[in-house]
């Protein structure tokens, strides 16, 4: 995905020797993403965001996803989604917590060798924090009464929710 398509991740950063907050990055590679990396470069204010948060919660393990959406284009909008299992380790339950406290987030564009050709800033507010504690909150639950079963596997229940995509995937083409 270097090189072709939109590849979205988020993670914990900590940027100027501030405090650890949660960041978007997206790589446009390839002739898919010309349009929108052509918008994004020359963008001279902020693109309107839309976030959409959810937690799956599956037999196995919960998964967690956050999906993106940048209004590059009226009727074709910029996406990205990524997945976090935040029972698996610190670094996505990291990134779920830090969206509990931090006043914005920001979103990192780059091209396909990872050139950054666009940067912006959300504001979070209350609402927005305390759905992300919300959310966390529910996978933490959801994740304590699967492991009291015996059977708490988040590569498990990553694969079931990626099989998802493949499917669609493989269907669109």
């Amino acid at each position: 995905m270097r090189r072709n398509g939109v590849m979205t991740t988020c993670v914990p950063v900590r940027l100027d020797d501030g405090d650890w907050e949660t960041a978007v990055f997206f790589g446009l590679g390839g002739p898919e993403c010309k349009e929108d990396r052509r918008i994004l470069r020359r963008a001279r204010e902020p693109l309107p965001i839309s976030i959409e948060a959810d937690v799956i919660e599956l037999g196995a393990a919960a998964v967690v996803m956050l999906r993106f959406e940048i209004a590059t284009r009226p009727d074709d909008p910029l996406a990205g989604e990524v997945l976090l299992t935040p029972g698996e380790g610190a670094v996505q339950f990291s990134t779920l917590e830090n969206l509990t406290r931090q006043a914005t987030l920001r979103f990192f564009f780059g091209d396909g060798d990872y050139r950054v050709i666009h940067t912006q800033q959300l504001r979070l507010g209350d609402p927005e924090r305390g759905g992300y504690r919300e959310i966390l909150n529910d996978a933490v639950r959801h994740d304590a009464v699967v492991r009291l079963t015996g059977r708490y596997d988040a590569s498990a229940a990553m694969r079931e929710v990626t099989s998802h995509y493949a499917t669609h995937v493989a269907r669109a083409s």
